[in-house]
């Protein structure tokens, strides 16, 4: 009998590369901590490396120590080339097994309250050429946090991505914007109607708006309404679903 997938769980994507999904799942973690639930990190995929940049930054950033022993559980499979997984595994002569990864996913949910997964790239990156994340994604039972863009061009990439998740029947939380650089403006116009549409043609919950700033602690700051929304929502839809 196939076990079900772990309910406590929480996937962060972005509408592409670089956009800050790092940055908000470090963010998140920090805020569940803060409230006294034990949040953990996982990562899928990384590329671009042996050591995992994305999961050094979450440890460091919400103190928390790194086990190399470990390392295999919270980055399931990293691959030396700064590519998409598909072609990152293949320069190694290695292939993504989603088996693997559906059994490291499970043993680290179980080790927490809430699990934080970091995706890779966007939701349609193949994990290998006859597998995309979104379709992977889809036989799971964890919902989604999309990552955007505050700046020019997000309505189109945000779009995009909620309708490849919706069509595959993912649940999705929301949409957290991130500023592209420090300074845009707080009252900047376009800006706010990104955020606006984009809420109004998809009908989805944006958790708001993430500026850019060097100094983490103010962006720990700027994260508090968002962090409150996402685990309002989580719970709720957590405990709406049927055990």
């Amino acid at each position: 009998m196939k076990q079900p997938m772990p309910t406590n769980a929480v996937f962060i994507t972005a509408t592409g590369t670089g956009v800050g999904k790092t940055v908000v799942s470090s963010l998140l973690i920090g805020f569940l901590r803060q409230q006294g639930i034990k949040a953990g990190y996982q990562k899928w995929v990384s590329t671009g490396g042996e050591m995992p940049e994305d999961l050094l930054y979450c440890l460091e950033k919400n103190h928390m120590g790194f086990d190399r022993g470990r390392l295999d559980s919270l980055v399931v499979y990293r691959f030396l080339l700064p590519a998409s997984p598909h072609l990152a595994a293949e320069q190694e002569g290695r292939e993504v097994d989603p088996q693997k990864i559906q059994q490291a996913f499970a043993r680290s949910a179980g080790e927490h309250e809430v699990l934080v997964v970091e995706g890779v790239g966007g939701v349609l990156v193949p994990l290998r050429r006859d597998l995309l994340l979104a379709d992977f994604l889809a036989g799971l039972r964890l919902p989604v946090i999309i990552v955007a863009h505050s700046g020019l061009g997000t309505i189109n990439h945000t779009l995009l991505t909620i309708a490849a998740l919706r069509q595959r029947k993912i649940p999705l939380l929301g949409v957290v914007f991130s500023d592209e650089q420090e300074g845009m403006a707080a009252d900047d116009p376009l800006i706010a109607d990104n955020m606006r549409t984009i809420a109004d043609l998809a009908g989805v919950e944006v958790f708001g708006r993430l500026p850019r700033f060097a100094d983490y602690a103010r962006l720990q700051k700027a994260f508090q309404p968002a962090g409150q929304a996402i685990w309002r929502k989580f719970r709720f839809l957590t405990e709406a679903q049927p055990k």
